[in-house]
This record gives structure tokens, sequence and C-alpha cells, in this order.
């Protein structure tokens, strides 16, 4: 799991587990509880998904650049097998075929 994912399970790992000892540790009525409750996982889910979207544009721009390399790549052997064919089509002469 990339540094990114851990961080974003280990944020909802944590809400969960807060929101559990808010629950336990809380002096207010269940219906207040609820409601902070509610709130903070609401909260945690909201961040949850801000992370989500960071890590969506990272892996979009790293994607964008691999493309871009691989067709700079492809360009420049592409490039080099021609030059090597045009170099080596003057120096090697071409066999004529046999004929019985």
């Amino acid at each position: 799991m990339s540094r990114t994912g851990s961080f974003v399970a280990g944020l909802l790992i944590g809400g969960v587990v807060g929101a559990g000892v808010a629950l336990l540790v809380a002096p207010a009525a269940g219906k207040e509880t609820r409601k902070l409750i509610r709130d903070k996982v609401t909260e945690v889910l909201n961040e949850g998904k801000e992370e989500v979207e960071k890590v969506r544009e990272v892996v979009r721009d790293e994607l964008t650049k691999l493309a871009q390399s691989k067709d700079a790549l492809i360009e420049t052997v592409l490039d080099k097998v021609q030059n090597l064919k045009s170099r080596d089509e003057g120096e090697i002469p071409q066999e004529e075929p046999i004929v019985d």
C-alpha cells in the first residue's frame, strides 16, 4: 500500500476509533452523542475524499508524464532505427534473387 493510501486508511480508522471513544466517555445524552458521532464520521469521510482526490490528481499527472515520455522514447528509437537503416543500406550490397 502506498504512503498516501496508508495515511487515508489510518485517517479513517482513527476517525472510527475516535468516534467510539467519544461515545464511551461522553457525558452527553444519546441524541447529542449520536449527532457528535455523525458529525465526526462526516468530517472523516470528507477528509478521506479530499485525500483520494489529491492522490487521483497525482496519479493522473504521473500517467500523463509517462505517456509523454513513452511517445518521446518511441520517436527517438524510430529515428535511430531509420538512421541505422539508411546508413546500412549504403554500405551493404543487396543480393540479387536467384532464378532457376
